[in-house]
């Protein structure tokens, strides 16, 4: 399957770090890196200037104004340009929270540049990117077009299935100690549900079942 060309914004207060995403970026595939970022207050300050980005590869950690800031700034803005995660920040409920404010994919900085051109792929190719995430589309691939993904999950899930992703993806991020108390079952049995959902779906952390729900437009449907 033949490589996507793209332009490329990086936003990284780093400059030794910046230096090396432009070199890796450039080297890993037809990518060009049209300018560069300090923080995310010089980013939104040239957001609009032409030509405009097919992706914007981002810190969150920065001075001035943060990933969290520019993504809030992007979207009172109605700007759509899909936006890369790139931070040392492992926290399972940041990185729910940057996925509900529209990121499209999140990486760690310890990636491999293999790590990183496949992230920038499935985003090009499909909007999203999320290892968990592409281990369903394999698995979905093959399903008859009759039904849509969201239609072909809701079918497998059970009633007490629905109700526990509803409440891991509710937005006050309740524990699962409090969905067992929320449903009236034991710690135990939220557990059953969390290891069928699993193993139905390729999925291996909380976070996996955020996107997942995320992902197919399952909540209003739950």
């Amino acid at each position: 399957m033949k490589t996507i060309e793209a332009n490329i914004i990086l936003v990284e207060d780093h400059v030794i770090v910046r230096n090396g995403l432009k070199e890796i970026i450039e080297k890993i595939g037809p990518y060009r890196v049209l300018r560069e970022y300090n923080n995310g207050r010089e980013f939104i300050s040239e957001l609009l200037l032409e030509p405009h980005p097919d992706i914007v590869i981002m810190d969150i950690t920065m001075p001035e104004m943060n990933g969290d800031e520019v993504m809030d700034y992007m979207n009172q803005q109605g700007i759509k340009i899909p936006v890369l995660i790139l931070s040392l920040n492992e926290e399972e409920n940041k990185i729910i929270r940057l996925f509900r404010q529209g990121v499209r994919g999140y990486l760690y900085k310890n990636c491999t540049a293999a790590m990183m051109k496949s992230a920038i792929e499935e985003i090009l190719r499909c909007g999203f990117y999320h290892n968990e995430l592409l281990a369903f589309a394999l698995k979905t691939s093959e399903k008859p077009a009759k039904k849509t993904d969201c239609e072909l999950i809701l079918e497998k899930l059970t009633q007490r299935e629905k109700e526990f992703l509803k409440l891991v993806c509710h937005e006050d991020e309740y524990t699962y100690e409090q969905i067992s108390s929320m449903m009236g079952v034991q710690p135990r049995t939220v557990d059953g549900y969390r290891e069928a959902l699993f193993d139905k779906y390729s999925i291996k952390s909380k976070t996996g079942l955020v996107l997942f729900v995320l992902k197919h437009n399952l909540f209003d449907h739950l």
